[in-house]
């Protein structure tokens, strides 16, 4: 499966632990800044549970940031030279990159 929500749910966590962390707030000040309980917070940022599109707007909002889902392929230059495009997958060690906001 190309899109594992797993991976989703990970990638969610971190994100939302980061920007948590970097405002200075604990899960429950956060869940209570979002009308959420800490015990919602704490699931979403274990990684073992993936938030409805309607709670990442709310979780976005109130973190100040934009939520952005995007489709993309990437594009892949061998050592010849010759340039393609595939569908993008993280888990195909053969194609290892870096994201805008992972480098």
């Amino acid at each position: 499966m190309r899109n594992e929500a797993g991976a989703a749910a990970r990638r969610i966590a971190r994100d939302v632990a980061r920007l948590r962390t970097a405002r200075g707030e604990t899960q429950r000040e956060l869940a209570e800044r979002l009308g959420m309980t800490d015990s919602m917070i704490s699931r979403l940022e274990s990684g073992t549970h993936l938030p409805t599109l309607a709670t990442l707007c709310r979780i976005a909002d109130g973190l100040g940031q934009r939520l952005e889902i995007v489709f993309h392929e990437h594009e892949h230059a061998h050592v010849d030279g010759t340039r393609h495009t595939h569908p993008h997958r993280h888990g195909d060690g053969d194609h290892d990159h870096a994201h805008e906001d992972e480098r």
